[in-house]
């Protein structure tokens, strides 16, 4: 029955999966609007919410053991919820719901149906706070919840702008060289970084705070300031204690308001802190600028300083939209990076060509430019396919403030809608090969990548909402790679596999060796 009204309600999926005939690019938008055409006969005709397939659970708690049961190895069922999600889609078809502590979600994992919702979710739509926690300290310090719209308009402007991230390019490869240079001093005999993820997250570190804050925080100096050692090891103790807090529903809180909810309180406050300390010293340096001259420029890459400089935004909304971009930016983007290294490391074949790329652009003793970051795609598609194999924020949710039909069935308003990026991107419907890091997919003369839908890769999500740091974040990664390559021969010495803490990251420590070319 289920596999029955899966079929009814997407023929083309249905005939692709039979088939296993792939849909050109130029074709989606014939679906799209196919697609539309199909929601809105369905307007009335939608089954209803309680049709829809799923796990069962138990009264109260719904699914929520199977959350935490153990699976073996210090592994719980948390950990591993990307797996889970991949067998319920193979279970229960493209769309499934379930209850987990009295929260109804429903995970939808058809590219089309993804399209849809993001085509649909209105100018601007909802996420919720990670988690209540993360809500209650934000009243509790009087600070903002989320990114306000003002504040998104202005970093859309510029953060997406080309232009104006071409202005970030040199400070961040200054920021890659010194991590370059930080590999070849603490690596052993051997080649072996020792802490391989520690070095990338400071890196990521001092490249945002490059970008947002305009100052070099000194963390590959030999006496690192006081300040960024405590926000490095807040940031990592944080994402520890996130998926904690993720699971429990709101009302739990009362029931476990101990040491691990002080601890989250601590080390957001030193984040904010530190920000504060940032925005200070920075107001202080750019104050006779202020008082002169007019430094509203769009095009220039001078981000806290064009934030100070409006009067429509206040020191409070500056500091805690700042953490709120800065916190999560460093561990997705230095993960992002680690995947990276282990899979080109893993695919000599697919590292050699990337060397290739690199010195045949890039002279020996100089650094990538704008320009020559254009003509390196291979780079581009390497990060592509280890966002598409191994994304950092392996799912996106979306709360809709109307009902929606997907699948023939009606989702009413406040549910929370889940789309599994981890299990998108590894469909065997959307990507030949998709267990195989092929990063010559994404290139624009490869053949195959006309027969990939572009909703089936979201990483940086899309529409309104999408990430904000979508250029920044590549730009740092494409100029470390690229100077990577330049440098070493990176050889893996084990294997590993992918968890969730908060984002999606190795289960063990990721052992790498670099050589010198």
């Amino acid at each position: 029955m289920i596999m029955a009204s899966w079929l009814a309600v997407q023929p083309s999926r249905a005939f692709r999966s039979v088939y296993k005939v792939k849909q050109p690019l130029n074709l989606w938008k014939k679906t799209v609007l196919c697609s539309a055409h199909t929601q809105t006969v369905q307007e009335t005709s939608g089954k209803s919410f309680d049709e829809i397939p799923g796990p069962k659970g138990l009264p109260l708690l719904g699914t929520f053991l199977d959350y935490t049961k153990d699976l073996g190895g210090g592994v719980r069922g948390y950990q591993r919820m990307h797996e889970m999600q991949q067998q319920r889609v193979q279970q229960y078809g493209p769309v499934f719901r379930e209850k987990i502590f009295g929260r109804q979600t429903v995970t939808i994992s058809n590219p089309d149906d993804v399209e849809y919702l993001f085509r649909n979710e209105g100018k601007w739509p909802r996420r919720e706070p990670p988690f209540p926690l993360w809500e209650k300290y934000k009243e509790d310090r009087d600070q903002m919840q989320g990114v306000g719209s003002l504040i998104r308009r202005i970093l859309n402007m510029k953060m997406l702008r080309p232009k104006v991230a071409e202005g970030y390019v040199e400070p961040l490869s200054d920021v890659a060289s010194d991590l370059v240079a930080q590999i070849k001093a603490i690596r052993g005999t051997d080649g072996i970084i020792p802490s391989l993820q520690d070095e990338l997250f400071k890196w990521s570190l001092e490249s945002v705070g490059t970008v947002l804050f305009e100052t070099r925080f000194g963390s590959f100096s030999k006496s690192p300031s006081l300040e960024a050692t405590k926000f490095i090891d807040s940031a990592h103790r944080l994402f520890r204690l996130f998926l904690k807090f993720v699971l429990f529903p709101a009302w739990i809180d009362k029931l476990y308001r101990f040491k691990s909810v002080q601890e989250f309180y601590d080390h957001m406050d030193i984040l904010h802190n530190f920000g504060d300390m940032c925005i200070n010293k920075k107001m202080r340096k750019i104050q006779g600028r202020l008082d002169k001259e007019d430094i509203q420029d769009e095009d220039a890459a001078e981000f806290l300083t064009f934030l100070i400089s409006r009067e429509d935004i206040s020191f409070k909304e500056i500091t805690s939209n700042l953490i709120e971009l800065l916190f999560p930016a460093i561990e997705t983007t230095s993960f992002t990076t680690l995947w990276t290294l282990y899979l080109l490391a893993r695919n000599p074949d697919v590292q050699k060509q990337l060397h290739d790329e690199v010195r045949s652009v890039v002279k020996p003793g100089e650094h990538a430019t704008p320009a020559s970051l254009q003509k390196m795609p291979f780079l581009r598609g390497c990060v592509k396919e280890t966002l598409r194999m191994y994304p950092a924020a392996w799912e996106n949710a979306r709360f809709l403030d109307e009902d929606i039909i997907i699948q023939g069935y009606r989702i009413p308003p406040n549910t929370m809608i889940r789309m599994p990026l981890y299990v998108m991107g590894r469909d065997p419907e959307m990507f030949d090969d998709p267990l195989q890091y092929k990063p010559e997919r994404w290139l624009r003369d490869d053949t195959q990548r006309s027969l990939y839908h572009p909703f089936a890769s979201l990483p940086f999500g899309f529409g309104p909402r999408m990430c904000i740091g979508r250029r920044v974040a590549e730009l740092e990664m494409h100029l470390f790679l690229s100077q990577v390559s330049q440098n070493f021969w990176v050889e893996s010495l084990n294997e590993v596999q992918p968890v969730i803490t908060s984002l999606l990251v190795p289960d063990k420590t990721v052992e790498l060796r670099f050589i010198d070319h």
